[in-house]
């Protein structure tokens, strides 16, 4: 696989997460954010099992440690950046989110003396400030949801950062699919745990109404529960596993910037959400970005890990 294929491949993720947002509003309109995680890549896991066993049974505990591994991090991003909704604007926990970006090149650095290209480097500075743009955050003050945003930036980093290093040279398709199988699973003890903590009430009183409204099963939930399972989840994991190892880190999560975007125009399909001028400025700069990193590494050819 080329550079430009696994990129379109996780731009195709990224557009999968962007429309799910949707169905993700379906799910948590009846049920409490971690333990909506825990359903979500719970019933993911046990839907792909039948399909992989015969490949799980054969693996290594290494593979096995690191799909889990990767689980781990991917649900510590996903609760840090729901929990930071719940306490700040959509915009400012989302431009958080976002700034990964820059700590995916100084994490990199730091842990295995990767060397981000120039243009890639150009990149980033560029999508930043189209996502700023785009989201339009206000930073009047520091609150709680912020904080807790700032926290998950290195934790993304390090998962799209462990992700290449993990898949990195490996071509057996039977390493994806325990990568994949191990990262659902990942994630549900760290969900459940968050639940059982925060929103439960059986340990702490939920910090605030959306986190402790448990669960109600209704048809809509049930809705968002399967296409996030089976979709949002499940095969978005396995495109990001399959392309990551033809690709950087760096220009994965520029490829991941896909996600707002298209969360945006869904929202305007379906919703009839607006879409004022700085969404589509911002919006614009983006994608300029995302072209511009594309073009340079046409430009370059394939990667050549620094470590």
């Amino acid at each position: 696989m080329k550079n430009w294929q696994a990129d379109l491949m996780i731009m195709l993720a990224a557009s999968i997460w962007g429309f799910s947002y949707i169905s993700s509003r379906w799910g948590l309109s009846s049920c409490s954010p971690a333990l909506f995680l825990v359903l979500r890549f719970g019933v993911a896991a046990v839907a792909v099992y039948p399909l992989l066993r015969k490949s799980l049974a054969k693996a290594d505990n290494k593979l096995r440690l690191e799909g889990f591994i990767l689980g781990l991090l991917m649900g510590g991003g996903y609760i840090l950046q729901t929990y930071s909704i719940n306490f700040t604007t959509v915009g400012r926990a989302s431009f958080l989110t976002g700034m990964c970006l820059l700590g995916i090149p100084i994490l990199g650095y730091v842990l295995f003396r990767q060397i981000v290209k120039t243009h890639s480097l150009i990149a980033v500075v560029i999508a930043i400030i189209g996502l700023y743009i785009f989201l339009n955050p206000s930073f009047s003050g520091i609150n709680v949801g912020d904080v807790v945003g700032l926290i998950s930036i290195p934790v993304w980093a390090l998962y799209m950062i462990y992700m290449s290093v993990f898949t990195e040279g490996k071509t057996d398709p039977k390493v994806t699919y325990v990568y994949l199988f191990w990262q659902l699973v990942g994630v549900v003890p760290l969900a459940l745990v968050t639940y059982i903590v925060f929103e439960s009430g059986l340990v702490l009183p939920a910090l605030s109404p959306d986190l402790g409204k448990g669960l109600t099963v209704t048809p809509l939930f049930l809705a968002g529960l399967l296409l996030n399972s089976l979709l949002a989840s499940l095969l978005t994991v396995f495109l990001q596993t399959v392309a990551q190892r033809f690709t950087t880190a760096v220009q994965a999560m520029l490829c991941f910037q896909m996600e707002p975007l298209v969360a945006i125009v869904a929202g305007w399909l379906v919703l009839g959400e607006p879409i004022d001028s700085h969404t589509l400025v911002g919006g614009i700069i983006i994608l300029f970005a995302v072209i511009f990193s594309e073009l340079g590494g046409l430009w370059i050819g394939p990667r050549k890990t620094e470590a």
